[in-house]
């Protein structure tokens, strides 16, 4: 699906829209090659020849850019450089391994270390580094308590206490910027996330890439990413004042270092891509502008053409001004192709079918132009996308209007991508749609944003907050439909002795594997499932009887129960078992759907299912629970 803005100027007509190509021009800028080798002066040869060693300072604790492992091996993505750049030079990295940052930004300031491997470049640290061209650029995040909700900016975290890293970019950049913040001073990322999980502080700002890493890595499961700051960790090599000779050969290494090196890099740190989406504030200055252009043109073209009725002698210069017009067609084909280039746009029949891709919709999809067209958009249609939303957008475009939406489509290898699409109409000249165009913005990485937001970290279900929220909205929907809809409230019997006998490693593990057994189990379009809290989940289905809620929720039961994780403390069974409590609700009655009352009789039909001796389903009515499953 696509818009196309098509323009006919006498018979010619561009393939990909004039408007769209012209104003999105501005997006080919920063393609830049970098070459794979150095070339270096001889004076610049010479001093790396006396400079064979260099003292290097870097942060033992700042994964994944940096950071000392268990084998004392100096890792991340900073280290990584640092070897390209060592290898390019022929110059070794002497690692300080052992300071903490704060020691080593006293050492770098002394002379006793030479240069920084990581960092951001600030007013503090100019007066005593030159810096290199940033090399790796994280958008700055503020992660909170999972209770709190949605942050909307650092004005939000006015009067509340902050963490931040002591010695890093965001201490000089929050006590410059916002003095009205009450900062607290970590030694390390996991320090200070360890004092947000405990209470003790009400927020951190970090960088995502190492907040997504520590919070996975130490377990961290009561907090969350829950909104952004307007600044990004733009991170540089820094050396001291003194070496100034050293600077341009730095930069000249780092340069050449190639695009695919980088991506092999990043890939093997980063498993989630990050992509920036499309300025629309400055394509519509540009659209303004181009608009009043090609108005001016096709004025003066309508002028031309009636004094070439009347007078035949002016041969000449309407032969001059067809040169002219020639020109400019040769300039729009050249912003044709950077459009093809850079833009992710596709144009269907009537049908649907594609009939044109741009270059940008095939390096996205994965698909190439041969397999796309001929084919409609269900090739990277994505089974999470409900079919109401593709009902609403066709009802949408074969009415003549223009929809607009979010889409979340799939890569041709599995992976996927979010977009946000503009699909419209195309129509002859007697107004009938002879088929469709779109232009799409890639939005992954604010998707991104929002799925940590609403995502368990531990088990990758939906968390409590997403639960508050979505289980209104699923009641108000039933009740519009006139549907069946189930809660299950599910909790791991003897949860606590399993977690304290086997470890809570090994606690998290089950809760993993319980997590896995329910997204499994629970494939079809509206449903959900969700970790309420320590060992109790949440699951929330529409089905067409009480007869099918039963056989989803014993379906859950006996799949965890045939996990046969070993659970010698358990009372009930040799393995690890649950327990499920459920409600269901017929919507459409004349008694309106009441969320707590319903979460309530959930939990009391769990509570039940426990005093009936556990590893089984019952619901809120006394009949239910004696036609429970495993008597």
């Amino acid at each position: 699906m696509g818009i196309d803005l098509t323009i006919k100027f006498y018979n010619w007509q561009p393939r990909i829209p004039v408007l769209i190509a012209i104003l999105l021009l501005v997006i080919s800028n920063g393609v830049l090659a970098s070459t794979s080798t150095v070339q270096l002066s001889e004076d610049e040869k010479r001093w790396l020849s006396e400079h064979p060693s260099i003292r290097l300072a870097v942060d033992i604790d700042w994964s994944p850019f940096e950071y000392i492992d268990d084998e004392n091996q100096y890792v991340g993505m900073a280290a990584e450089y640092i070897a390209l750049v060592g290898q390019k030079l022929g110059v070794e990295f002497d690692v300080e391994k052992e300071k903490p940052w704060s020691e080593v930004v006293e050492s770098v300031k002394s002379g006793e270390l030479d240069m920084y491997s990581c960092v951001v470049s600030t007013v503090q640290r100019r007066e005593y580094v030159n810096f290199t061209e940033p090399y790796l650029s994280f958008p700055m995040v503020i992660v909170t308590s999972d209770q709190v909700a949605y942050v909307n900016g650092l004005k939000d975290l006015k009067n509340e206490t902050v963490a931040v890293v002591r010695g890093y970019a965001t201490q000089d950049l929050l006590e410059k910027d916002h003095p009205e913040l009450e900062l607290y001073l970590a030694d390390n990322v996991a320090d200070a996330l360890e004092k947000l999980s405990v209470g003790k502080v009400y927020a951190y700002i970090g960088n995502i890439a190492t907040v997504s890493h520590v919070i996975k890595r130490d377990g961290l499961t009561n907090i969350k990413i829950s909104g952004q700051t307007p600044y990004n960790y733009e991170l540089s090599m820094g050396v001291r004042k003194d070496w100034f000779e050293f600077m341009p050969i730095l930069q000249k290494a780092l340069d050449s270092i190639t695009e695919q090196e980088k991506d092999q890099i990043y890939q093997n740190w980063i498993k989630l891509r990050y992509e920036y989406g499309f300025d629309y504030k400055l394509m519509w200055k540009v659209l303004a502008g181009v608009f009043l252009v090609i108005m001016i043109i096709l004025i003066w073209n309508w002028r031309l053409s009636n004094e070439i009725r009347k007078r035949v002698e002016t041969e000449k210069s309407l032969n001059e001004a067809h040169q002219q017009l020639e020109h400019t067609n040769k300039q729009l084909v050249n912003y044709v192709d950077i459009v093809d280039k850079y833009v992710i746009t596709s144009s269907t029949d009537k049908k649907g079918i594609i009939t044109s891709t741009s270059d940008a919709f095939c390096e996205i999809s994965g698909y190439s132009r041969e397999e796309l067209v001929g084919n409609n958009h269900s090739i990277v249609r994505h089974k999470d996308m409900p079919a109401s939303l593709y009902k609403e957008l066709w009802g949408s475009i074969t009415r003549g209007q223009t929809w607009q939406g979010e889409i979340k489509n799939r890569k041709k290898n599995g992976d996927y991508y979010w977009v946000h699409a503009y699909i419209s109409p195309v129509c002859d000249e007697q107004g009938n749609i002879t088929g469709y165009t779109a232009i799409r913005e890639d939005i992954t990485n604010k998707k991104l944003a929002q799925e940590l937001s609403i995502t368990d970290e531990l088990t990758s279900l939906f968390n409590r907050r997403h639960f508050n929220n979505l289980f209104p909205q699923e009641l108000a929907r039933a009740e519009r439909e006139k549907k069946t809809i189930v809660l299950m409230i599910i909790d791991v019997d003897y949860f606590k002795p399993y977690n304290d006998n086997y470890g809570h490693q090994q606690g998290d593990n089950a809760l993993q594997a319980v997590s896995e057994v329910i997204k499994n189990t629970l494939r079809r379009a509206g449903d959900f499932a969700f970790r309420i809290g320590g060992e109790e989940f949440g699951v929330i289905v529409t089905v067409d009887n009480s007869d099918a809620a039963y056989a989803i929720a014993e379906k859950l039961r006996k799949a965890v129960e045939d996990l046969g994780i070993e659970h010698a403390y358990s009372e009930v069974a040799a393995c690890l078992t649950i327990s499920i409590g459920m409600e269901i609700h017929q919507c459409g009655d004349s008694q309106p759907a009441d969320m707590d009352l319903i979460y309530r009789l959930a939990d009391d039909a769990l509570y039940q299912a426990k005093e009936n001796g556990r590893n089984r389903v019952a619901s809120s009515c006394m009949e239910d629970w004696q036609a429970t499953i495993n008597e």
